[in-house]
């Protein structure tokens, strides 16, 4: 039998009979990978999902905005510059304040004819296009406000009809279309489109100016084609917009939220090493059994290495795999801020690849090489053998402790990567709640003093909501991470804590010693990581709001209650365990 048969008939004859443990390996990195695949792609599908409807809606390159009241002149100035390449008749359009369901909203109001636009003409995916007396409201706005067709909008006191829903390229997406400098419509509002007739009628006194799309024979040089001098500044005021500014007001929706997901990717990642770790602890008895079996029939240290690792980087390629293929076919939804884009799918680039596989690779080894490089380098005799460990010092120190406070000490002081472990799980889930904390606190404080435009609103929304799904994810890795833990403390100290058992020590007091072997570092690790989340999320947003004192101890406490009650269910299942079977 050649060495890779023998790894790889090791390797799956592991996993077909002990598939629990396979699966939680799967979820614990696919997690992780999966929350970084779906932060570093959001950006690629914004830019993904604007091409798409760019492409759709023969959205323009530049947009020229005028108050000259002819702008048939500035229309002709324009075309005889040089480097364009297609130009739509002038739009006539005003900024309003609508009634949409009882509340007021801001947009800008085009007059728009039935006959399709050589430039810009907006995709009706719901409806029909204008009409006389109707209004066709664009999507992402149609979205945020729960807008249908047939429902009405009312613009000084008069109801129009919506007869359909629309997409355009020609500015950001709904609440992010602050787009025009000057005179015109501006400051984030949404977009309506009328006939020209009716915008005509309904302007009253508002200023109004005209959008004339253009399309440039190369799209990339909009900025020296706004050098050039193709109008008379001094008779009309003009200002330009290019196709770059829109696509970054769409980067705008998400850009807050990239920085959860990543970090949360960070985070999950932490929590997956302490998975992995309490993983390999667990199986370590096993392992180190394994290597004196394979040493014994002639393997070397190099052989038994390979055999070991394999049985985790193999569930490391398909967890990985997964992880990318969910943040991927996810990615879309989180790009799209407000329904206003064409998103699809897109693979994921080569350097999102390459992140997601440096993690998955990091996770799995640091939870797992180094118990794998002990199993390999301990010598046959020793490997087959259960190892026996002194502590003279630590015995005199606590010799004079309590019963379950003197197991406890003796349990940390014998597994100091245990205690690390617990301390780096519950450092993750405490940093995740207090920036939790502190994000609904900042958006409280806001809220309640009206510095939240509506831009901020559906913002605000979208990282409420990523970064609460983040929390869940992270709090169910973290409640199956201290079951993990408690019950692999519980297996590693089964010998010694049935030796306590035989002279004198009651389960009850087994029971504590475990806990206290896991809450002991707890307790630091709260505190650390209460006060990091919110320096972190003060970090991210300079006009944050510390949440009250009160919260943070209310968090801690609940972080350190939930670690103790879930240690001690696997520790009072291995109090059950009769000592002498232990012994034996």
């Amino acid at each position: 039998m050649g060495r890779l048969l023998l790894v790889w008939r090791l390797a799956a004859r592991d996993l077909r009979r002990r598939p629990g443990e396979a699966a939680l390996f799967l979820v614990a990195v696919t997690a992780a990978t999966g929350a970084l695949t779906l932060g570093l792609a959001a950006g690629t599908a914004v830019t993904t999902g604007y091409e798409n409807t760019r492409a759709a809606t023969a959205g323009p390159d530049i947009t020229a905005i005028t108050t000259a009241a002819d702008p048939s002149v500035v229309a002709r100035r324009i075309a005889a510059t040089p480097g364009v390449a297609a130009q739509a008749d002038p739009v006539f359009a005003f900024d309003a304040v609508v009634r949409i369901h009882g509340r007021d909203a801001h947009t800008s109001i085009e007059g728009r004819e039935n006959q399709p636009s050589t430039v810009d003409r907006p995709l009706v995916t719901d409806g029909s296009w204008v009409r006389p007396g109707g209004a066709v409201i664009e999507r992402g706005f149609a979205d945020v406000y729960g807008v249908h067709v047939g429902d009405s909008i009312t613009f000084r006191d008069h109801a129009y009809p919506v007869v359909g829903v629309a997409i355009s390229a020609a500015t950001p997406v709904y609440p992010w279309s602050d787009w025009a400098q000057g005179a015109g419509p501006t400051d984030r509002g949404g977009r309506l489109w009328l006939t020209t007739a009716d915008a005509h009628a309904a302007v009253g006194d508002a200023e109004a100016v005209h959008l004339i799309h253009l399309k440039l024979t190369d799209p990339d040089r909009t900025v020296d084609w706004r050098e050039t001098d193709f109008t008379d500044r001094g008779a009309a005021w003009v200002n330009t917009h290019d196709w770059q500014t829109v696509l970054q007001g769409d980067r705008n929706m998400i850009k807050d939220t990239q920085p959860t997901l990543v970090i949360g990717g960070w985070l999950l990642a932490a929590a997956a090493i302490v998975t992995l770790a309490a993983l390999a602890a667990v199986r370590a008895g096993r392992d180190r059994r394994r290597a004196g079996l394979l040493k014994a029939v002639g393997a070397g240290p190099r052989t038994v290495a390979t055999a070991l690792l394999v049985q985790y980087l193999l569930p490391t390629t398909i967890a990985t795999a997964l992880g990318l293929t969910a943040g991927t076919l996810a990615a879309p939804a989180l790009a799209n801020p407000s329904a206003g884009l064409l998103v699809t799918t897109r693979p994921p680039s080569a350097g999102t690849v390459v992140a997601v596989l440096l993690l998955g690779a990091l996770v799995v080894l640091t939870g797992t090489l180094g118990p794998v490089l002990r199993a390999a380098r301990t010598s046959t005799v020793q490997a087959l053998a259960e190892p026996v460990t002194h502590h003279p010092r630590l015995t005199a120190v606590t010799a004079y402790l309590p019963t379950s406070l003197l197991l406890g000490v003796r349990l940390i002081a014998r597994r100091p990567g245990r205690a690390a472990l617990t301390a780096l799980g519950t450092t993750a889930i405490s940093v995740t709640v207090s920036a939790l904390l502190a994000f609904r606190t900042t958006v409280a404080h806001g809220t309640s003093t009206g510095l939240t435009d509506p831009a901020m609103a559906v913002i605000n929304a979208r990282i409420g909501q990523v970064a609460l799904g983040v929390t869940f994810a992270l709090a169910a890795l973290s409640t199956l991470n201290a079951v993990f833990v408690g019950w692999s403390s519980a297996v590693q100290a089964r010998r010694a804590l049935a030796v306590s058992r035989t002279l004198g020590a009651t389960p009850g007091q087994v029971v504590a010693a475990l806990c206290t072997a896991q809450l002991l570092p707890a307790v630091l690790a709260v505190l650390t990581g209460i006060w990091g989340g919110t320096a972190l999320y003060g970090f991210l947003n300079p006009k944050f709001v510390a949440p009250p004192v009160s919260w943070q101890l209310l968090a801690a406490l609940g972080v350190l209650l939930a670690v103790g009650l879930l240690t001690a269910l696997p520790a009072w299942i291995h109090t059950r365990r009769p000592a002498g079977r232990a012994l034996g």
